[in-house]
């Protein structure tokens, strides 16, 4: 590294004691060390916020606060507040990094100084089989000539699943500190996120093809959401893409879009029939 700048890590963390301490593991023990670990507990009720308290007295990297129980999108807006670092990536109290994880999505921010985003694969760990699937290995579409950046962007959305998470990604830390999610939105919120972080970039993404962060499905925390179930979420957060697209839409971007919504319907579908499996 030509420079070492400090990485801030934001973890919301909400009744995960089961699987916080593999969390918290996987980013202390990073191969890229100048991190500020930001842990903001959401009014746990189990032993979570005693988990991470005991991290914070072993790691003078970690920062612990506690808040009323608000939900993870206002837990998220309060660690970006506390955040002092110069890039910023969110880790979900269940899930893990490998230990690369930041030195891996820091490397295309060292090499050109026009990348505004990170993006890496993830591996996703299915806890009930122990089977585990790797993602978003392959290069992700290049931009073309005949697309806008906005264009570019719902291709992406609408044949690549990558950019809808925030977890998979190292955002610039002055970008991020004039947005925030959306608390009263527990659907879709990521996308809204990086989407809005976005349209204050110049659009530059960085695909990096290793799965990086790694996912666990089935967690008791990342079971099938009840708001994926309801197809009018889906529908505001279609017309969230619309109201970010903008009204003088082109012919390309009304394209993907229609197809985005075709993919979305595809997806609430499956939500819903994962859901009565469940029950």
């Amino acid at each position: 590294m030509k420079n070492n700048p400090l990485v801030s890590i934001i973890v919301p963390i909400y009744n995960a004691a089961k699987y916080l301490p593999a969390c918290l593991d996987s980013i202390i023990n990073q191969t890229y060390q100048n991190l500020e670990i930001i842990l903001v507990d959401d009014g746990s009720t189990d032993n979570s916020y005693q988990i991470a308290k005991s991290y914070a007295k072993k790691d003078p990297r970690i920062k612990l606060v506690h808040q009323e129980n608000a939900k993870q999108s206002a837990a998220r807006n309060h660690g970006i507040k506390l955040a002092t670092g110069k890039y910023v990536s969110f880790v979900d109290d269940d899930d893990e990094i490998t230990e690369n994880f930041i030195e891996q999505l820091l490397v295309p921010y060292q090499k050109n100084k026009d990348i505004s985003l990170t993006v890496c694969g993830f591996s996703r760990k299915f806890l009930k089989t122990k089977q585990t699937e790797n993602m978003f290995l392959t290069p992700a579409s290049p931009f073309k000539k005949t697309d806008t950046k906005k264009s570019y962007v719902l291709r992406l959305l609408a044949i690549d699943g990558r950019l809808y998470s925030v977890d998979n990604k190292l955002f610039i830390s002055k970008i991020v500190k004039k947005l925030h999610f959306n608390a009263s939105q527990n659907f879709a919120e990521d996308t809204k996120f990086v989407l809005d972080y976005l349209k204050q970039t110049n659009y530059k993404i960085s695909f990096i093809l290793e799965p990086l962060y790694i996912y666990n499905f089935g967690s008791e925390t990342s079971t099938v959401n009840k708001s994926a179930t309801k197809w009018a979420n889906w529908q505001k957060s279609y017309q969230d893409l619309k109201t970010w697209t903008g009204k003088n839409s082109t012919t390309k971007e009304k394209f993907w879009l229609k197809i985005i919504l075709l993919r979305w319907r595809i997806s609430y579908l499956r939500s819903k029939a994962r859901a009565k499996k469940s029950l």
